[in-house]
Parts: C-alpha cells; structure tokens; sequence
C-alpha cells in the first residue's frame, strides 16, 4: 500500500517540476530573457491575416475618385454655363425672330395695301377716263349742267384726262372752255385747285430757278380763268 503512494507522490511531484518550469518559461520569455519562437517553433506568433476586401478603395483609388468627382464638378459647372449661354442665344434668337415675323407682316400688309390703292387708282383712272369721253362727247352746257354738282377734285381729275386723252390723240381740248360756262366765284375756286395740284407735281429746284414773270404767263395758258 504505501508502494502505491510513494509513486503517486513521484507522479504529482514530477508534475509540479513540469508546471514550474513551465511558468518560468514563459517569464523568461515574457521577459525576453530567451527566445522561445527559436526553441519551440510552433509557438511562434504568426502575423494577422488581413482580409483585404476587393471592393474597398485603396487611399490611391479614393484620391483618384475625388479628383474625378472635382473633375464631374467642374464639367458640369461648364456645361451649365454653356447651356446658360445657349439659352440666352436661344431667347435672343427667337425676338429676333419676333421681330422679322412682325417686319414681314409689316412689309407684307403694306405691299397688300399698296396694291389695293394701285387697284383704287387703276379703276379710278379707268372711272375718269370713261367720264372724260362722255363729257367730252355732251353739249357743253348739258355738260355743266352735269358738272355743277360734282365735287371741285373730280372736276379738275376729269379735265385733266380730257386734256391728256385731247394731246394723244392730237386733237385742241375743250376744257377751257368749259371752265368758262362756270359761273365766275366757282371757276375761281376750280381754277386756283387746279393750279395749286399743277404746282406741287413740279420739282421745287424748277420752282425756286422759274422766274416770276414766267410762271405769271404760264397760268393763263394751263387754265384760263375768263
């Protein structure tokens, strides 16, 4: 019995030596007093593995997309202006447009207006020269009889187309006589509208360069008065 707790104690005590040396194992390296990554390799310390992660930026990668995303900035600053721009040539344009659509129908209400008046004048010319052959073929009394109680401008238009049809067919005209058949206050009057529509057909250089007594001696001739 007691052989059996002599080796119990052997067993327990060489257990102990082991536990001690051990402990100061490990403080002797805990104190760098030896080395036990060289005595015993396998209790070397081995670095972290550090689990790079594929997806996350690198300091490099993120500077990069910052200036990229500085660069995006600035380009579409730019391209704000230049849209800016455009937009005002845009708008500048278009009143301009405005404004040449507005010229056009200008231009284009007055070239309708004046052919309108051209047809006015054409079927007035037409209107007085059918009258003018009509006064032209009556009595000269019935012609005035006709002739009073039209208005003092359509008179003078008539006479006038009598005298120009008279001159191209080469033949004297008859208006100064019939100017005469008026009684004296309304040839007056027609006589003075008709010299007064002859002056101002005449250039005013002729006018200012025509001696007085000339244009005295002319009157009489255009139309006579008596």
């Amino acid at each position: 019995m007691s052989t059996v707790t002599d080796k119990i104690r052997v067993f327990y005590l060489i257990l102990l030596i082991f536990f001690l040396l051990a402990i100061g194992f490990f403080l002797f390296d805990y104190y760098q007093l030896l080395d036990a990554d060289e005595i015993f390799p396998f209790l070397a310390k081995k670095p972290a593995v550090v689990n790079w992660d594929q997806e996350s930026p690198t300091e490099v990668e993120k500077m990069e997309i910052e200036k990229a995303r500085e660069r995006l900035v600035e380009e579409m600053a730019e391209i704000e202006k230049i849209r800016s721009e455009l937009q005002t040539q845009k708008e500048k344009l278009d009143t301009e447009a405005q404004s040449l659509e507005e010229m056009r129908k200008g231009i284009k209400e007055k070239e309708k207006q004046l052919l309108e008046e051209k047809k006015e004048e054409e079927s007035r010319q037409n209107k007085l020269k059918v009258l003018a052959s009509k006064v032209g073929n009556m009595r000269p009394l019935d012609a005035i009889g006709m002739l009073e109680y039209w208005p003092d401008q359509d008179i003078i238009d008539v006479f006038k187309q009598m005298d120009k049809d008279a001159e191209e067919e080469g033949r004297p005209t008859i208006t100064n006589y019939l100017l005469t058949l008026f009684d004296s206050k309304r040839r007056s009057v027609i006589a003075n509208k008709w010299l007064d529509s002859e002056a101002d057909k005449v250039p005013e250089e002729n006018l200012n360069n025509e001696p007085e007594e000339e244009s005295a001696e002319s009157e009489p001739e255009q139309v006579p008065v008596q």
